[in-house]
């Protein structure tokens, strides 16, 4: 269940200033760190109900914001030059982002509505009804 280091390094066209061996050790944080939050990944793929493919983008995703930016810069400056990174992007950490959060979570119907209790109603002129 993890991502290779081509993998990371396909999304960052680029380039990075991390080693190989850099990219590997924030592989193995990454799949950790999605082990943490979801326990039952293992399972669901060898089940079949998550693909392998999607695991590896999450994990790859996850390195790849870090060896983009390693430092965490938001902002960078040279006389009228400036630019500036979304948060999310420039953050520095491991992080899984609310969209591939749900691409491994278990899906539910759109309108699956379950009954709180499976009461019958009788008839009206019934007096347990009331």
């Amino acid at each position: 269940m993890t991502a290779t280091v081509a993998q990371v390094k396909a999304l960052c066209p680029s380039g990075t200033p991390l080693t190989d061996d850099q990219i590997g050790a924030l592989i193995v944080q990454a799949e950790a760190h999605l082990l943490g939050l979801y326990p039952d990944l293992p399972a669901r793929v060898a089940a079949g109900t998550l693909a392998q493919d999607t695991v590896d983008y999450v994990e790859a995703s996850m390195v790849a914001r870090i060896a983009r930016n390693p430092e965490g810069l938001r902002m960078e400056m040279d006389g009228d030059y400036q630019y500036q990174l979304a948060a999310g992007a420039a953050s520095g950490y491991l992080a899984l982002l609310p969209d591939e959060g749900r691409m491994l979570t278990v899906r539910q119907g759109a309108f699956t509505i379950t009954p709180a209790t499976r009461r019958i109603a009788a008839a009206p002129c019934d007096p347990g009804w009331w």
